[in-house]
Protein backbone atom coordinates (compact mmCIF):
# COMPACT_ATOMS: atom_id res chain seq x y z
CA UNK A 1 0.00 0.00 0.00
CA UNK A 2 1.45 3.35 -1.04
CA UNK A 3 0.72 6.93 -0.12
CA UNK A 4 1.91 10.13 -1.71
CA UNK A 5 3.80 11.49 1.27
CA UNK A 6 4.97 10.86 4.79
CA UNK A 7 2.41 13.45 5.94
CA UNK A 8 -0.44 11.40 4.49
CA UNK A 9 0.96 8.22 6.03
CA UNK A 10 1.11 9.74 9.52
CA UNK A 11 -2.32 11.29 9.18
CA UNK A 12 -3.79 7.97 8.26
CA UNK A 13 -2.11 6.24 11.17
CA UNK A 14 -3.54 8.81 13.58
CA UNK A 15 -7.03 8.14 12.22
CA UNK A 16 -6.51 4.38 12.15
CA UNK A 17 -5.60 3.46 15.71
CA UNK A 18 -7.37 0.11 15.34
CA UNK A 19 -6.74 -2.17 18.28
CA UNK A 20 -3.88 -4.59 18.17
CA UNK A 21 -4.46 -8.27 17.61
CA UNK A 22 -2.91 -11.52 18.73
CA UNK A 23 -3.15 -12.91 15.19
CA UNK A 24 -0.36 -10.76 13.79
CA UNK A 25 3.29 -10.19 14.67
CA UNK A 26 6.36 -8.83 12.96
CA UNK A 27 10.10 -9.21 12.80
CA UNK A 28 12.28 -6.12 12.49
CA UNK A 29 15.90 -6.29 11.38
CA UNK A 30 17.10 -2.83 12.44
CA UNK A 31 20.51 -2.79 10.84
CA UNK A 32 23.45 -0.43 10.96
CA UNK A 33 23.22 0.11 7.19
CA UNK A 34 19.78 -1.19 6.14
CA UNK A 35 16.52 -2.17 7.82
CA UNK A 36 13.76 -4.64 6.89
CA UNK A 37 10.45 -5.66 8.45
CA UNK A 38 8.43 -8.81 7.82
CA UNK A 39 4.88 -9.73 8.88
CA UNK A 40 3.55 -13.01 10.27
CA UNK A 41 -0.20 -13.62 10.10
CA UNK A 42 -2.19 -16.03 12.23
CA UNK A 43 -4.66 -16.68 9.42
CA UNK A 44 -2.16 -18.35 7.09
CA UNK A 45 1.40 -19.59 6.96
CA UNK A 46 2.79 -16.79 4.82
CA UNK A 47 5.62 -14.49 5.89
CA UNK A 48 5.62 -11.25 3.91
CA UNK A 49 8.30 -8.61 3.64
CA UNK A 50 6.93 -5.09 3.91
CA UNK A 51 7.73 -2.44 1.29
CA UNK A 52 9.37 0.04 3.63
CA UNK A 53 10.17 2.74 1.10
CA UNK A 54 7.92 2.85 -1.95
CA UNK A 55 8.45 -0.57 -3.60
CA UNK A 56 11.74 -1.28 -1.81
CA UNK A 57 11.89 -4.10 0.74
CA UNK A 58 14.89 -2.55 2.47
CA UNK A 59 15.40 1.00 3.70
CA UNK A 60 18.78 2.59 4.45
CA UNK A 61 19.10 3.27 8.17
CA UNK A 62 19.39 7.00 7.66
CA UNK A 63 17.54 10.04 8.95
CA UNK A 64 17.40 13.71 7.98
CA UNK A 65 16.11 16.53 10.17
CA UNK A 66 15.27 19.52 7.92
CA UNK A 67 16.35 22.85 9.36
CA UNK A 68 13.01 24.58 8.77
CA UNK A 69 10.52 21.74 9.07
CA UNK A 70 9.40 19.27 11.71
CA UNK A 71 8.82 16.54 9.10
CA UNK A 72 11.67 14.05 9.54
CA UNK A 73 12.88 12.15 6.46
CA UNK A 74 14.10 8.55 6.36
CA UNK A 75 16.02 6.20 4.09
CA UNK A 76 16.60 7.20 0.48
CA UNK A 77 14.61 10.40 0.96
CA UNK A 78 17.00 11.39 3.75
CA UNK A 79 20.01 10.60 1.56
CA UNK A 80 18.57 12.56 -1.38
CA UNK A 81 17.88 15.58 0.83
CA UNK A 82 21.46 15.54 2.07
CA UNK A 83 22.95 15.08 -1.41
CA UNK A 84 20.78 17.98 -2.65
CA UNK A 85 22.43 20.12 0.05
CA UNK A 86 19.18 20.89 1.83
CA UNK A 87 19.66 22.63 5.16
CA UNK A 88 19.41 20.20 8.04
CA UNK A 89 21.06 17.37 9.95
CA UNK A 90 21.79 14.04 8.24
CA UNK A 91 22.63 10.93 10.27
CA UNK A 92 23.34 7.29 9.55
CA UNK A 93 24.74 4.22 11.34
CA UNK A 94 23.13 5.43 14.59
CA UNK A 95 22.64 1.83 15.73
CA UNK A 96 26.33 1.78 16.66
CA UNK A 97 25.68 4.37 19.37
CA UNK A 98 23.69 1.83 21.45
CA UNK A 99 25.56 0.86 24.61
CA UNK A 100 28.08 3.70 24.28
CA UNK A 101 28.47 6.96 26.19
CA UNK A 102 27.02 8.85 23.22
CA UNK A 103 23.56 7.56 24.15
CA UNK A 104 23.62 9.75 27.23
CA UNK A 105 25.47 12.66 25.66
CA UNK A 106 23.11 13.10 22.73
CA UNK A 107 23.80 15.47 19.83
CA UNK A 108 22.77 18.89 18.53
CA UNK A 109 19.86 19.03 16.07
CA UNK A 110 18.67 22.49 14.96
CA UNK A 111 20.42 24.00 17.96
CA UNK A 112 18.74 21.68 20.46
CA UNK A 113 20.48 18.85 22.27
CA UNK A 114 18.66 15.63 21.38
CA UNK A 115 19.08 12.20 22.94
CA UNK A 116 19.76 9.25 20.66
CA UNK A 117 16.80 7.38 22.13
CA UNK A 118 14.58 9.96 20.43
CA UNK A 119 16.57 9.89 17.18
CA UNK A 120 16.46 6.09 16.87
CA UNK A 121 12.86 6.17 18.06
CA UNK A 122 11.83 8.32 15.09
CA UNK A 123 13.22 5.68 12.75
CA UNK A 124 11.66 2.67 14.52
CA UNK A 125 8.28 4.42 14.72
CA UNK A 126 8.41 5.09 10.98
CA UNK A 127 9.10 1.41 10.26
CA UNK A 128 6.26 0.34 12.55
CA UNK A 129 3.84 2.76 10.88
CA UNK A 130 4.69 1.40 7.45
CA UNK A 131 4.03 -2.17 8.58
CA UNK A 132 0.73 -1.11 10.15
CA UNK A 133 -0.37 0.57 6.92
CA UNK A 134 -0.17 -2.83 5.22
CA UNK A 135 -2.45 -4.60 7.73
CA UNK A 136 -4.67 -1.65 8.76
CA UNK A 137 -4.19 -2.22 12.47
CA UNK A 138 -1.75 -1.62 15.28
CA UNK A 139 1.03 -4.19 15.64
CA UNK A 140 1.87 -5.00 19.24
CA UNK A 141 4.11 -8.08 18.89
CA UNK A 142 7.67 -7.93 17.58
CA UNK A 143 10.81 -10.01 17.51
CA UNK A 144 13.73 -7.64 16.97
CA UNK A 145 17.11 -8.66 15.72
CA UNK A 146 20.27 -7.99 17.67
CA UNK A 147 23.96 -8.73 17.06
CA UNK A 148 25.70 -11.31 19.21
CA UNK A 149 27.57 -8.37 20.77
CA UNK A 150 26.53 -4.74 20.54
CA UNK A 151 29.78 -3.85 22.29
CA UNK A 152 32.87 -6.08 22.29
CA UNK A 153 34.38 -7.16 25.59
CA UNK A 154 31.93 -5.24 27.79
CA UNK A 155 29.07 -7.37 29.07
CA UNK A 156 27.53 -4.50 31.02
CA UNK A 157 27.46 -2.19 27.98
CA UNK A 158 26.13 -5.04 25.85
CA UNK A 159 23.19 -5.61 28.21
CA UNK A 160 22.58 -1.87 28.44
CA UNK A 161 22.39 -1.64 24.64
CA UNK A 162 19.57 -4.20 24.52
CA UNK A 163 17.75 -2.46 27.37
CA UNK A 164 18.01 0.83 25.49
CA UNK A 165 16.73 -0.71 22.26
CA UNK A 166 13.86 -2.44 24.07
CA UNK A 167 12.81 0.89 25.59
CA UNK A 168 12.89 2.48 22.14
CA UNK A 169 10.65 -0.25 20.70
CA UNK A 170 8.27 0.13 23.65
CA UNK A 171 8.10 3.91 23.18
CA UNK A 172 7.28 3.31 19.50
CA UNK A 173 4.17 1.39 20.60
CA UNK A 174 5.15 -2.28 20.77
CA UNK A 175 3.69 -3.99 23.86
CA UNK A 176 5.42 -7.37 23.48
CA UNK A 177 9.11 -7.32 22.54
CA UNK A 178 11.54 -10.19 22.17
CA UNK A 179 15.07 -10.28 20.79
CA UNK A 180 16.77 -12.90 18.64
CA UNK A 181 20.34 -13.10 17.44
CA UNK A 182 20.46 -12.01 13.80
CA UNK A 183 22.39 -15.04 12.47
CA UNK A 184 19.92 -17.42 14.15
CA UNK A 185 17.08 -15.57 12.45
CA UNK A 186 18.81 -16.00 9.08
CA UNK A 187 19.04 -19.74 9.80
CA UNK A 188 15.31 -19.92 10.51
CA UNK A 189 14.58 -18.28 7.17
CA UNK A 190 16.79 -20.74 5.29
CA UNK A 191 15.32 -23.73 7.08
CA UNK A 192 11.95 -23.31 5.34
CA UNK A 193 13.34 -24.75 2.10
CA UNK A 194 15.79 -27.37 3.36
CA UNK A 195 13.83 -30.62 3.36
CA UNK A 196 13.91 -33.23 6.13
CA UNK A 197 17.64 -33.98 6.11
CA UNK A 198 19.58 -32.56 9.05
CA UNK A 199 22.58 -30.43 8.11
CA UNK A 200 25.27 -28.86 10.26
CA UNK A 201 25.25 -25.21 9.23
CA UNK A 202 27.17 -22.01 9.86
CA UNK A 203 25.48 -18.64 9.46
CA UNK A 204 27.85 -15.79 8.67
CA UNK A 205 26.09 -12.44 9.10
CA UNK A 206 28.41 -9.59 8.16
CA UNK A 207 26.45 -6.36 8.32
CA UNK A 208 27.30 -2.71 8.59
CA UNK A 209 28.27 -2.73 12.25
CA UNK A 210 29.05 -6.29 13.34
CA UNK A 211 30.08 -9.73 12.10
CA UNK A 212 28.07 -12.49 13.79
CA UNK A 213 28.30 -16.27 13.51
CA UNK A 214 26.09 -19.14 14.58
CA UNK A 215 26.61 -22.88 14.25
CA UNK A 216 23.44 -24.94 14.49
CA UNK A 217 21.67 -28.03 13.23
CA UNK A 218 19.04 -27.25 10.63
CA UNK A 219 16.22 -29.24 9.08
CA UNK A 220 12.78 -28.38 7.76
CA UNK A 221 11.30 -30.87 10.21
CA UNK A 222 12.74 -28.86 13.11
CA UNK A 223 10.57 -25.84 12.28
CA UNK A 224 7.76 -27.25 14.42
CA UNK A 225 9.94 -27.41 17.52
CA UNK A 226 8.99 -24.78 20.10
CA UNK A 227 12.44 -24.77 21.73
CA UNK A 228 15.49 -24.68 19.46
CA UNK A 229 18.17 -24.27 22.09
CA UNK A 230 19.51 -27.80 21.72
CA UNK A 231 20.04 -27.20 17.99
CA UNK A 232 22.09 -24.04 18.52
CA UNK A 233 25.65 -25.16 19.17
CA UNK A 234 27.44 -21.79 19.43
CA UNK A 235 27.26 -18.05 18.80
CA UNK A 236 30.13 -15.62 18.36
CA UNK A 237 30.43 -12.06 17.16
CA UNK A 238 32.73 -9.08 16.80
CA UNK A 239 32.06 -5.38 16.34
CA UNK A 240 33.54 -5.26 12.85
CA UNK A 241 31.40 -4.76 9.77
CA UNK A 242 30.86 -2.86 6.57
CA UNK A 243 31.37 0.54 8.22
CA UNK A 244 34.80 -0.61 9.37
CA UNK A 245 35.61 -1.81 5.85
CA UNK A 246 34.59 1.63 4.56
CA UNK A 247 36.79 3.34 7.12
CA UNK A 248 39.79 1.18 6.23
CA UNK A 249 39.34 1.86 2.50
CA UNK A 250 38.88 5.57 3.17
CA UNK A 251 42.11 5.82 5.15
CA UNK A 252 44.01 3.74 2.62
CA UNK A 253 42.88 5.27 -0.67
CA UNK A 254 40.90 8.48 -0.10
CA UNK A 255 42.38 10.36 2.87
CA UNK A 256 45.86 10.69 1.31
CA UNK A 257 44.17 12.88 -1.32
CA UNK A 258 43.13 15.17 1.54
CA UNK A 259 46.54 15.37 3.19
CA UNK A 260 46.88 12.20 5.29
CA UNK A 261 50.60 11.45 5.44
CA UNK A 262 51.64 15.01 4.65
CA UNK A 263 53.80 17.14 6.95
CA UNK A 264 52.86 19.76 9.50
CA UNK A 265 54.63 22.53 11.45
CA UNK A 266 58.12 23.94 11.38
CA UNK A 267 59.66 20.69 12.63
CA UNK A 268 58.25 18.63 9.80
CA UNK A 269 55.99 16.47 11.93
CA UNK A 270 53.27 14.35 10.41
CA UNK A 271 49.94 16.12 9.98
CA UNK A 272 47.68 15.05 12.92
CA UNK A 273 45.61 12.02 11.97
CA UNK A 274 42.49 12.70 14.08
CA UNK A 275 40.51 14.65 11.41
CA UNK A 276 41.07 11.87 8.87
CA UNK A 277 39.86 9.19 11.28
CA UNK A 278 36.85 11.31 12.25
CA UNK A 279 35.96 11.87 8.60
CA UNK A 280 36.20 8.11 7.92
CA UNK A 281 33.92 7.12 10.82
CA UNK A 282 30.23 7.60 10.04
CA UNK A 283 29.20 8.04 13.66
CA UNK A 284 31.69 10.91 14.15
CA UNK A 285 31.23 12.96 11.01
CA UNK A 286 28.42 15.09 12.40
CA UNK A 287 30.62 16.18 15.31
CA UNK A 288 33.04 17.76 12.81
CA UNK A 289 30.44 20.32 11.82
CA UNK A 290 30.50 22.39 15.02
CA UNK A 291 31.94 25.91 14.92
CA UNK A 292 34.70 24.88 17.33
CA UNK A 293 35.80 21.89 15.26
CA UNK A 294 35.91 23.97 12.08
CA UNK A 295 37.82 26.74 13.83
CA UNK A 296 40.39 24.31 15.25
CA UNK A 297 40.78 22.60 11.88
CA UNK A 298 41.47 25.94 10.15
CA UNK A 299 44.20 26.66 12.70
CA UNK A 300 45.65 23.19 12.20
CA UNK A 301 45.71 23.55 8.43
CA UNK A 302 47.33 26.97 8.84
CA UNK A 303 50.55 25.12 9.75
CA UNK A 304 50.25 22.46 7.05
CA UNK A 305 53.17 22.19 4.65
CA UNK A 306 50.90 20.86 1.88
CA UNK A 307 47.90 23.16 1.85
CA UNK A 308 46.99 22.05 -1.67
CA UNK A 309 45.84 18.73 -0.15
CA UNK A 310 44.68 19.80 3.29
CA UNK A 311 42.50 22.59 1.87
CA UNK A 312 40.43 19.76 0.38
CA UNK A 313 39.97 18.39 3.88
CA UNK A 314 38.89 21.80 5.15
CA UNK A 315 36.50 22.24 2.22
CA UNK A 316 34.72 18.95 2.98
CA UNK A 317 34.26 19.86 6.63
CA UNK A 318 33.20 23.46 6.03
CA UNK A 319 30.79 22.43 3.27
CA UNK A 320 29.59 19.51 5.44
CA UNK A 321 30.22 16.97 2.70
CA UNK A 322 31.57 14.19 4.92
CA UNK A 323 28.67 11.82 4.36
CA UNK A 324 28.84 12.45 0.62
CA UNK A 325 32.48 11.42 0.69
CA UNK A 326 31.75 8.25 2.67
CA UNK A 327 28.93 7.39 0.28
CA UNK A 328 31.52 7.49 -2.49
CA UNK A 329 33.79 5.26 -0.41
CA UNK A 330 30.96 2.78 0.15
CA UNK A 331 30.10 2.72 -3.56
CA UNK A 332 33.77 2.07 -4.34
CA UNK A 333 33.74 -0.86 -1.91
CA UNK A 334 30.70 -2.30 -3.66
CA UNK A 335 32.26 -1.83 -7.09
CA UNK A 336 35.46 -3.58 -6.00
CA UNK A 337 33.41 -6.60 -4.96
CA UNK A 338 32.59 -7.23 -8.62
CA UNK A 339 35.55 -5.78 -10.52
CA UNK A 340 39.31 -5.57 -10.14
CA UNK A 341 39.54 -1.77 -10.19
CA UNK A 342 37.31 1.28 -10.28
CA UNK A 343 37.40 5.06 -10.37
CA UNK A 344 35.65 7.21 -7.78
CA UNK A 345 34.38 10.59 -8.96
CA UNK A 346 35.32 13.20 -6.34
CA UNK A 347 34.44 16.27 -8.38
CA UNK A 348 32.16 17.43 -5.54
CA UNK A 349 35.42 18.21 -3.70
CA UNK A 350 37.39 19.65 -6.60
CA UNK A 351 36.70 19.76 -10.32
CA UNK A 352 38.27 16.76 -12.06
CA UNK A 353 39.36 15.03 -8.84
CA UNK A 354 39.25 11.23 -9.05
CA UNK A 355 40.52 8.26 -7.06
CA UNK A 356 41.73 5.25 -9.06
CA UNK A 357 41.61 2.21 -6.79
CA UNK A 358 42.43 -1.46 -7.30
CA UNK A 359 40.86 -4.36 -5.45
CA UNK A 360 44.30 -5.30 -4.12
CA UNK A 361 44.47 -1.94 -2.30
CA UNK A 362 41.07 -2.59 -0.77
CA UNK A 363 42.10 -6.06 0.37
CA UNK A 364 45.29 -4.70 1.91
CA UNK A 365 43.22 -2.21 3.90
CA UNK A 366 40.97 -5.02 5.15
CA UNK A 367 43.65 -7.39 6.37
CA UNK A 368 43.50 -6.53 10.08
CA UNK A 369 39.69 -6.73 10.12
CA UNK A 370 39.68 -10.01 8.21
CA UNK A 371 42.22 -11.51 10.61
CA UNK A 372 39.95 -10.67 13.56
CA UNK A 373 36.91 -12.07 11.77
CA UNK A 374 38.76 -15.34 11.12
CA UNK A 375 39.68 -15.58 14.79
CA UNK A 376 36.02 -15.11 15.73
CA UNK A 377 34.91 -17.82 13.26
CA UNK A 378 37.46 -20.23 14.71
CA UNK A 379 36.26 -19.39 18.23
CA UNK A 380 32.71 -20.20 17.15
CA UNK A 381 33.83 -23.56 15.74
CA UNK A 382 35.70 -24.34 18.95
CA UNK A 383 32.72 -23.46 21.18
CA UNK A 384 30.49 -25.73 19.07
CA UNK A 385 32.97 -28.59 19.48
CA UNK A 386 32.67 -29.54 15.81
CA UNK A 387 35.13 -29.89 12.94
CA UNK A 388 35.07 -27.30 10.19
CA UNK A 389 35.15 -30.02 7.54
CA UNK A 390 31.90 -31.47 8.94
CA UNK A 391 29.96 -28.27 8.21
CA UNK A 392 27.63 -29.02 5.30
CA UNK A 393 26.11 -25.59 4.74
CA UNK A 394 27.27 -21.99 5.05
CA UNK A 395 24.55 -19.32 4.92
CA UNK A 396 25.87 -15.87 4.02
CA UNK A 397 23.81 -12.84 4.97
CA UNK A 398 24.61 -9.15 5.24
CA UNK A 399 26.13 -6.96 2.54
CA UNK A 400 29.70 -7.59 3.70
CA UNK A 401 29.57 -11.22 2.59
CA UNK A 402 29.70 -10.06 -1.06
CA UNK A 403 33.39 -9.16 -0.65
CA UNK A 404 35.45 -11.74 -2.61
CA UNK A 405 38.13 -11.89 0.10
CA UNK A 406 35.55 -13.02 2.64
CA UNK A 407 34.06 -15.54 0.25
CA UNK A 408 37.50 -17.04 -0.36
CA UNK A 409 38.07 -17.37 3.37
CA UNK A 410 34.68 -19.05 3.75
CA UNK A 411 35.56 -21.72 1.20
CA UNK A 412 38.96 -22.23 2.79
CA UNK A 413 37.67 -22.65 6.34
CA UNK A 414 34.67 -24.81 5.35
CA UNK A 415 35.97 -26.83 2.37
CA UNK A 416 33.08 -29.30 2.22
CA UNK A 417 30.19 -26.89 2.67
CA UNK A 418 27.61 -25.71 0.20
CA UNK A 419 27.47 -21.91 0.28
CA UNK A 420 24.09 -20.16 0.11
CA UNK A 421 23.97 -16.40 -0.42
CA UNK A 422 20.66 -15.78 -2.19
CA UNK A 423 19.00 -13.41 0.29
CA UNK A 424 21.77 -11.33 1.81
CA UNK A 425 19.68 -8.32 2.80
CA UNK A 426 16.27 -9.82 3.63
CA UNK A 427 16.87 -13.19 5.29
CA UNK A 428 17.28 -11.85 8.84
CA UNK A 429 14.02 -9.88 8.79
CA UNK A 430 12.22 -12.86 7.27
CA UNK A 431 13.63 -15.21 9.91
CA UNK A 432 12.70 -12.85 12.74
CA UNK A 433 9.10 -12.97 11.52
CA UNK A 434 9.32 -16.78 11.48
CA UNK A 435 10.38 -16.64 15.13
CA UNK A 436 7.59 -14.14 15.90
CA UNK A 437 5.04 -16.45 14.29
CA UNK A 438 6.27 -19.39 16.36
CA UNK A 439 6.38 -17.51 19.66
CA UNK A 440 3.38 -15.14 19.49
CA UNK A 441 1.00 -16.97 17.18
CA UNK A 442 1.80 -20.60 17.97
CA UNK A 443 2.25 -21.42 14.30
CA UNK A 444 5.25 -23.40 13.03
Amino acid sequence: MKTNSAVQDKTRMKKLKMPGSNDIACGIDFGTSNTTVALAHGSDDQITLVPVEEEHLTIPSTIFFPAESSMVMFGRKAINAHVAREEGRFMRSFKRVLGTSLMKEGTQISGTKTRFEKIIGHFIEDIKNKAELVVDRNIENVVAGRPVHFVDGNEKADKEAQIQLEAIFAAAGFNNIRFQYEPIAAAFAHELTMGDTERLAVVMDIGGGTSDFTIMRLSERYIKKQDRQEDILSNAGIRIGGNDFDRALSLKSFMPLLGLGSLWGSKGLGFPITPFFDLSELSKIQYMYTHKYKRDLRALIGQSTDKYLTQRLLSIVEEEQGHTLMASVEETKIQLSSCEQTTADLSFIEAGLQAHIKRTEFEESLQASIDNIQITINDCIGMANVKAEDVALVILTGGGTAIPMLQQITHRIFPNAEVSDGNRLSSVGFGLACDARRYYLGIN
